[in-house]
């Protein structure tokens, strides 16, 4: 019997199989949706960070959402990303939140690098003793911002020596610290135990803001003994969720050339590195940064030659960025200038000489401009003219080698003659100096 079925029907009616996706398929679906996930869930966390930045203690985002070594950064740099040692290190000495009711510091303290968490609570980094062979790095707390210290455990680490070593440190929380430079060493039970983190070159300088912490990592360093922080011919950016122990490069936030320390400073808003005759900028979550192209004619010398010398001093504020550097050509007598810009860097103002030999730059929110320098602290309320701020007692000898605001009221400055075994605090927005013993 003859089929009178259209051929092309039956072939429309027939039942198809849909062919297989390729292998990895749905893996590959399955991690760029938690990738989407985790950046989302950072991304909230950062700007709720803003809001909060005031409290003590911040929420956590969890740790290990966005893991990866980097590759190829810009400027040519390979390397792996900083990893914390497993090895549980003692810290010798009670947490900071016990600040105020422990032992007394270590006798002859030579304080190097201050920290506060908030207007009260505070740690300060430094040596003691002769460096044997038995590490010689000590701290000290505060709870009441300056007027009482008491010994709190420090890393078990030596001075800073080519590539190891410790010489500054920076809370975060009563809990999450670091103590770096060139070395790098972590803690999350507010120095009771740390953990040394393997890098791939010295610590040049460490940021924390939010949620997260960032690091400047220099590479190819040459330089011996304490001064490790020259001859390094490239930099990279790595930053980490302050509990996580997973740390990342960020991306185009690297190059040939130095860096230096104090050239990394974040703000809730936004974080920005100065580092070979360029700026650097992006968010405070785990977002790529990006070179910033100053316009000019009016853009500062120092941001548009890789050939310039520092200093570059640093400080962000709310609605401004200011820069401290010199302001002529290298072939000319080279003075130091203050700028300003209002678009995170885009665009500049000059704003006037700044003081001869500045080492430090502060913003105090909602207040003045504080600046250290090698002869003493300066002040400026419209960001054009400098006063001499108010020491009590005499100044010290080789000035002030940084300062830092906590509030509008509070500040610290750290002498460069550690030996005098002291810092100096103000409670008046930078007017007066106090000093504070560590003792």
């Amino acid at each position: 019997m003859t089929d009178h079925r259209d051929p092309i029907e039956a072939w429309l009616s027939a039942d198809v199989e849909p062919l297989s996706p390729p292998p990895g398929t749905f893996e590959r679906v399955h991690r760029r949706a938690r990738r989407r996930k985790a950046v989302r869930t950072i991304s909230a966390a950062a700007g709720a960070a803003v809001i909060v930045a005031a409290a003590a203690t911040l929420p956590q985002v969890a740790s290990g959402l966005l893991t990866g070594q980097p590759t190829n950064l810009n400027g040519g740099f390979k390397g792996q990303a900083p990893t914390e040692s497993g090895r549980v290190l003692r810290g010798y000495g009670p947490p900071l939140s016990k600040a105020g009711s422990g032992p007394s510091p270590a006798a002859n303290f030579r304080p190097t690098s201050v920290t506060f968490v908030d207007n009260r609570l505070g740690a300060v980094l430094g040596q003691a003793g002769s460096c044997g062979p038995r590490p010689c790095i000590v701290m000290a707390g505060t709870p009441d911002y300056g007027r009482r210290w008491t010994k709190i455990g420090a890393p078990p680490a030596g001075p800073p020596d080519a590539s190891s070593g410790v010489s500054q440190v920076r809370f975060l929380s009563a809990s999450n610290g670091w103590a770096y430079g060139p070395g790098l060493y972590a803690t999350h039970d507010g120095g009771r135990t740390w953990r040394r983190i393997n890098h791939p070159g010295r610590v040049l300088d460490l940021s924390t803001v939010g949620t997260r912490v960032f690091a400047v990592i220099g590479t190819g360093c040459t330089s011996t003994g304490p001064d490790f922080a020259t001859g390094c011919t490239g930099f990279a950016v790595y930053s980490a969720a302050a509990r996580s122990r997973q740390w990342q490069a960020v991306t185009a936030a690297s190059g040939t050339g130095p860096a230096a320390p104090g050239g990394l400073q974040l703000s809730g808003d936004g974080g920005f590195l100065v580092a070979s005759g360029r700026l650097y900028a992006g968010p405070v979550s785990a977002g790529a940064w990006h070179p910033v192209r100053a316009a000019q004619p009016a853009a500062p010398p120092c941001l548009i030659r890789s050939s310039a010398r520092g200093p570059w001093l640093l400080a962000p504020a709310a609605r401004a960025v200011y820069l401290v550097c010199r302001s002529s050509p290298p072939t000319a007598r080279q003075k130091l200038a203050l700028y300003i810009s209002p678009d995170r860097g885009r665009t500049w103002q000059a704003r006037g000489a700044a003081p001869a030999a500045a080492t430090s730059l502060a913003v105090s929110p909602g207040g003045p401009l504080v600046l250290a320098t090698t002869a003493g602290i300066y002040i400026s309320r419209d960001a054009r003219t400098w006063q001499v701020a108010k020491l009590t007692g005499p100044a010290p000898n080789g000035g002030f080698g940084f300062v830092g605001m906590t509030t509008s009221a509070n500040g610290v400055a750290v002498p460069a003659n550690s030996a005098l075994h002291e810092i100096f605090i103000t409670r008046d927005g930078g007017q007066t100096w106090r000093p504070s013993v560590i003792r």
